[in-house]
């Protein structure tokens, strides 16, 4: 059954499809939310249950149905296989700052899906016409993903006590992106 959200045109890029968030979402997302490696920088680090992933999904489709824009779920274009996801959302879900964000499926590591993911996401979001740019913040260990950030634009802004409870690196876009 598919949820009763209203129509968005998914976003496709050469290997990926960005499509809206639906409720039965949450069992292939298991693959990342409740796997300890996918974790590790996410948060406190726990992986989550299959309830807590189904909360989570219901935010994203009420995000999406509200502004147009949410954390997308990510599927490979060919296979339809669901990789993980990324999106805008209000930082922490409150904002007011905008975030942008990604988590992937340990296979899907390494292939540049997050940095394809990310660009069609910021695309998407800046055809909205907010005139907001997206803030990202990453785990200080995660170099990984400050990587995928700068090559989408994204400059290396220094640490930051201000979200999630820890500090984090924070990145903010570039004049030139």
């Amino acid at each position: 059954m598919t949820d009763p959200v209203r129509a968005f045109e998914p976003i496709r890029t050469e290997r990926l499809l960005l499509r809206e968030p639906r409720l039965e979402d949450a069992a292939p997302l298991m693959a990342v939310f409740g796997d300890p490696e996918a974790m590790r920088y996410i948060g406190d680090g726990n992986v989550r249950t299959l309830e807590q992933i189904q909360e989570s999904m219901a935010k994203r489709i009420a995000l999406l149905e509200a502004r147009g824009h949410t954390m997308w779920t990510v599927q490979h274009l060919s296979s339809g296989e669901v990789l993980g996801d990324c999106g805008i959302i209000p930082i922490a879900w409150k904002g007011p700052e905008i975030e942008l964000g990604y988590r992937f499926r340990p296979s899907a590591w390494g292939r540049g899906y997050a940095t394809e993911a990310s660009r069609a996401a910021l695309t998407h979001f800046r055809s909205l016409g907010t005139g907001i740019d997206p803030i990202a913040v990453t785990d200080t260990r995660n170099d990984a993903s400050g990587k995928v950030l700068q090559k989408i634009g994204f400059v290396f802004a220094g640490r930051t006590d201000a979200y999630y409870g820890e500090t984090l690196h924070l990145y903010r876009l570039s004049d030139d992106a």
